[in-house]
């Protein structure tokens, strides 16, 4: 099996990666094979997207959260003074 190493990373950007693979759960190099072989996307973990969820509410689940935040939706008069 072929090894390689990367050169020019500054440490800031080497931590970013260290990091990226501690929340994930996986080693730095299993990360960089990721990426690499286009398994993983790029972007922070914190930050992916919520696609996967949408659609999955129930049309009495979508309408009990609209009932519970409806009280956020007042203008408050007061503010607008």
């Amino acid at each position: 099996m072929a090894a390689i190493s990367v050169r020019g990373l500054d440490e800031a950007q080497l931590n970013h990666l260290k990091e990226q693979a501690r929340q994930q759960g996986i080693s730095l190099n299993r990360l960089a094979l990721h990426r690499l072989t286009g398994q993983c996307p790029a972007k922070d973990a914190r930050h992916q997207e919520l696609d996967h969820l949408a659609g999955t509410w129930t049309e009495e689940e979508g309408d009990a959260f609209a009932a519970a935040i409806a009280p956020l939706e007042q203008i408050d008069p007061e503010l607008w003074a």
